[in-house]
């Protein structure tokens, strides 16, 4: 669940109380944000995660229902869900603050059986994982992948506190890490592991580096009202693109248009657009 302060004059300093023009409750998440970003593109998208006991989950699980996403493989654990703090300037950037919560309680014990009933379900899939959960778990969910040929992208977000290791970074096809989490892993040890990276660039686009090459793909302009979330909307796009079988430079245009408009209201899930919007904006 995020916490959204708006309207910010400036970013607080340390030791400093800025007063915020408004607050909102908005759903939140970056596993969520993705998945319903890849749900309101029409995909079919079952959420593997873990949410609290508390009348935050009980949101966040009516949110994730109304939006098409499967909640059929997320456990509800004692305790508070995962929640973010939100600040937002005038000009729309934001600054944010996560505590994983009920995050914190997923491992990959059980991802084979899971991946069993999905797979019977659905057939070939892409998963899509981020770092607001253990890395055991996501360790778990790129050997599944590997193992069932399934197509594993990795959004190191937040940035790692510690090195990402060498086997996960071997079962991982795409990853998409901003500039700062790109410094942090090591360019030219992602380059020398992974496939397909994906550095996005904010309101400048992104880069798609594979194959020795470096391919530019240019953001999309609006006016916007929050930034929060426009990294997960770009990945949920990009995921969908990739699943439905379009080239890697096609789908991170789709991402590019995705996460632009994603930018347009307030709160991660309030402008993200569906497939006829996204395809119309992305020409």
């Amino acid at each position: 669940m995020d916490l959204v302060f708006t309207g910010l004059a400036a970013m607080p300093v340390p030791g400093e109380t800025v007063a915020a023009r408004s607050f909102e409750l908005q759903p939140g998440g970056k596993g969520a944000n993705q998945a319903s970003a890849a749900a309101a593109l029409g995909a079919d998208v079952r959420l593997v995660a873990a949410l609290g006991d508390d009348e935050f989950g009980r949101i966040a699980a009516a949110d994730l229902r109304a939006r098409g996403v499967s909640l059929d493989h997320v456990a509800t654990v004692p305790g508070p869900s995962g929640v973010a703090g939100v600040l937002i300037d005038q000009a729309g950037e934001n600054v944010v603050i996560v505590n994983p919560g009920a995050n914190g309680a997923l491992d990959g014990a059980d991802a084979s059986a899971v991946a069993d009933r999905i797979g019977a379900e659905s057939g070939a899939l892409t998963v899509l994982a981020s770092l607001e959960v253990p890395l055991d778990a996501i360790r778990a969910w790129a050997r599944v992948a590997r193992e069932r040929g399934w197509r594993f992208i990795l959004n190191p977000a937040p940035a790692p506190a510690e090195p990402l290791d060498d086997e996960l970074l071997a079962l991982v096809d795409v990853i998409t890490p901003n500039q700062t989490e790109l410094a942090s892993i090591g360019e030219e040890r992602l380059a020398a592991v992974v496939p397909v990276v994906v550095v996005t660039l904010g309101g400048d686009g992104a880069e798609v580096r594979a194959g020795g090459t470096v391919t530019r793909v240019p953001a999309f302009a609006v006016e916007p009202v929050d930034t929060t979330g426009a990294g997960d909307a770009f990945n949920g796009a990009l995921a969908v693109g990739l699943a439905s079988g379009r080239q890697i430079g096609d789908a991170v245009r789709l991402a590019c248009a995705v996460g632009a408009l994603a930018t347009r209201g307030l709160g991660a899930r309030s402008s993200l657009p569906d497939a006829a919007e996204a395809e119309a904006f992305a020409g």
